[in-house]
């Protein structure tokens, strides 16, 4: 049996705050409760991560979650597996369409293209996700997977062949959500736009800005579960200048 450090009330199943370590009975085992030393309003608020062995929560200070950001997040080996499916669907449908209509060369080129597009657009998600405290992993969508394949026989492609998962920290807040979406879709507008500047081989860098252009515009439609429904949620005025700036140069790479 224990005492409550607050009120000195003998409980059998006492409480331990996690701010300042303290046991308690269950009418004072809030911080505010007890009037907790530690909780300095102003100075830093709890963040919630889930636990790697458990699916309970636990308190992190914001020097203890700057320190967690700074480690090297490696990819898990079903995180590199699931990465190749999706290139490979990628590829499979990209050099069926580009060899029909190019040269094998031109091929080789727009498959470079699309591969720096999609891996761009979505280490972003996750190294944004995992800056801002998240958790964040590439997942590989059955569904996704065979959208991609299938679209390989039609007019149109769809290049869905995973997503990035986001868990941690309360479910997530609008602006978390919407940064994260934005890096996707921005990260392929500064592709291109690195490509314009940067000389190399013609033909390939317009494959290269010709489709992180598409991808990124695509993907700010605000429609749906589109990157562009997210940040328009967050903030209008964001969403308004990336995606005018992807259209322009969505425009004048066809105007060349």
């Amino acid at each position: 049996m224990a005492k409550c450090d607050y009120c000195g009330k003998e409980v059998y199943l006492p409480y331990r705050c996690k701010y300042c370590g303290g046991v308690f009975c269950v009418e004072h085992h809030l911080p505010e409760n007890h009037a907790c030393p530690n909780l300095k309003r102003g100075e830093w608020q709890p963040m919630y991560l889930p636990s790697k062995y458990s699916t309970r929560y636990e308190f992190y200070s914001e020097e203890e979650l700057t320190r967690k950001k700074r480690r090297v997040h490696l990819f898990t080996i079903s995180e590199v597996r699931d990465l190749l499916l999706a290139i490979g669907a990628i590829s499979i449908v990209y050099m069926t369409y580009a060899f029909s209509v190019f040269s094998l060369l031109a091929t080789i080129y727009a498959l470079i293209a699309v591969l720096i597009a999609f891996f761009v657009h979505e280490m972003a998600h996750r190294f944004t996700a995992i800056n801002l405290g998240y958790k964040a992993r590439f997942v590989a969508s059955m569904e996704g997977l065979l959208l991609t394949l299938v679209s390989a026989l039609l007019p149109f492609k769809i290049l869905a062949p995973g997503y990035v998962a986001i868990s941690g920290r309360y479910g997530g807040r609008l602006r978390d959500l919407g940064l994260i979406a934005l890096a996707g879709p921005l990260s392929n507008v500064l592709v291109a736009i690195l490509a314009m500047i940067i000389p190399f081989s013609p033909i390939l860098k317009y494959f290269i800005i010709l489709v992180n252009i598409d991808i990124a515009l695509f993907n700010l439609l605000p429609f749906a579960i589109l990157d562009g429904n997210k940040i328009f949620r967050w903030n209008k005025a964001v969403w308004m200048v990336v995606f005018l700036s992807a259209a322009l140069l969505w425009l004048f790479i066809r105007w060349l």
